[in-house]
């Protein structure tokens, strides 16, 4: 199947957005990077605990405590935890316990560097230029290699395999899009605004919060209204080869018991078990066996599903990739009338191939919130239509996405929610009225200047 790239070309003009001492572009740099976390939304670890079911020996509580221990010249050491120390803790894990795909990608460069630099010798385990990245170096040396002081290339690759295979004692690598997940968590029950949780729903659904992943349940139509994930470029380089869809079956979301949908509602229906977050975006297998839970699933058309929105799900992924970024995914589904308006209740068509009747939208929509390098965010939306003679060739499926870029305020109306309230409202309204954002942006000073969405190498 042929599928759209991210690319060197242009095909309009972007209407633009920028800091005032940057050319412009299509993206903004808030005040604080895209948001701040607050120090201040604070947690007690004991709270956590019984709200998630957390153990002393979980990872999860381990992490916890060693955030908040992290953080003791501030607010850290007493018990309690906020979002943004696990965030600051992360950005410099001293004690080496956990590790995610960023880390892992700043301390390949790290050794990298300091290889280039000596000539490929190997280097000494505290020649780095931060305390967390000596460490990792000493782990790689004594763990990973020969014990002698220095570090190379090979050791800490050893290293970092055996840690993601959880044979490390001590070290566990989670994956950032697990770690967003798990941040939200804390935010959520810290009572703070967090991206992957949009503020308006309450009510609207059964919110579900999984480990790689947050949905919105429409139950009465038995799909989700939306799901939300991040997607970061480090995620998806340090996936491993071997996770693979082919490993994983539809199944039915444990958390909902004999209540969910299963499988075999979809049976004989004509529509494909369409994913909302895409499966090929899952950092592990354990990702991608969640990613085929039915309340990641609607019914989706099969030139829809395999055609239109592989490409749109393959042309974000390479986005995410080639900036190097991190993106806030939404992923949903709408039932909208001729006009574009909601429909009502009883002009929603359903399937199913048992009693159980399942929605079929519409529309599905996609929205992004993507998180540059160098701190700048831009935002894109799409609404495309599902409908079952979807195009199945490149030249027809681009103008159909082209033709479905929508303003990001266009999906929050007919939600009835504001998908990205955790940004600063002049951002807001700088990007979310902007239908050109997903056309084109320049990066100044990158090698990804004029990256495009939808353009052809």
């Amino acid at each position: 199947m042929t599928t759209l790239r991210p690319t060197a070309r242009v095909s309009t003009p972007p209407t633009t957005v920028a800091p005032a001492d940057t050319a412009s572009t299509n993206a903004v740099t808030p005040k604080g990077g895209s948001w701040n976390r607050s120090a201040a939304r604070e947690v007690p670890i004991s709270e956590l605990q019984a709200k998630f079911g957390w153990t002393e020996q979980s990872w999860e509580t381990g992490l916890l405590k060693a955030a908040d221990a992290a953080g003791a010249k501030t607010r850290g050491g007493n018990g309690q935890v906020s979002a943004a120390e696990i965030e600051a803790y992360l950005a410099a894990p001293t004690d080496g316990r956990y590790l995610t795909s960023t880390a892992l990608q700043q301390g390949r460069a790290a050794v990298d560097a300091k290889l280039a630099k000596g000539g490929g010798a190997p280097v000494d385990v505290d020649a780095f230029d931060s305390k967390w990245q000596d460490g990792l170096a000493k782990r790689a040396d004594l763990l990973g290699g020969n014990s002698d002081g220095k570090v190379t290339q090979d050791e800490l690759a050893a290293y970092i395999q055996k840690s993601k295979a959880n044979q490390v004692d001590g070290t566990r690598w989670v994956p950032d899009q697990q770690m967003a997940t798990f941040q939200s968590r804390v935010a959520e029950s810290a009572g703070e605004v967090d991206p992957l949780r949009p503020t308006g729903g309450e009510g609207k659904g059964l919110e579900l919060v999984k480990q790689y992943s947050r949905v919105m349940l429409d139950e009465g139509k038995n799909l989700p209204t939306f799901v939300s994930y991040l997607l970061s470029a480090a995620d998806i380089k340090e996936t491993p080869a071997e996770v693979n869809r082919t490993k994983s079956t539809f199944v039915r979301d444990p958390s909902l018991g004999g209540n969910g949908v299963s499988t075999s509602d979809y049976d004989h229906t004509g529509f494909d078990r369409g994913h909302m977050k895409a499966a090929d975006d899952s950092p592990n297998q354990e990702a991608m066996d969640e990613s085929h839970q039915m309340t990641n699933i609607a019914p989706q058309y099969g030139n829809h599903n395999q055609q239109v929105w592989k490409t749109l799900e393959r042309a974000v992924t390479d986005l995410v990739k080639e900036t190097g970024g991190k993106a806030h995914i939404m992923t949903g589904n709408l039932f909208l009338d001729a006009d574009g308006k909601p429909l009502p209740p009883e002009s929603v068509e359903t399937t199913g191939a048992r009693d159980r009747k399942i929605g079929v939208p519409t529309h599905n929509f996609k929205t992004v919130l993507l998180e540059l390098p160098n701190g700048n965010v831009t935002m894109f939306a799409y609404l495309v239509p599902n409908v079952k003679d979807g195009p199945s060739k490149k030249d027809a499926i681009v103008p159909l996405l082209e033709s479905s870029r929508v303003p990001v305020d266009q999906l929050e109306q007919l939600l009835g929610q504001d998908l990205y309230a955790q940004l600063p409202k002049g951002v807001q309204e700088q990007l979310e009225k902007d239908t050109s954002a997903p056309g084109a942006f320049q990066l100044q000073g990158s090698k990804y200047e004029s990256v495009t969405l939808l353009t052809n190498r």
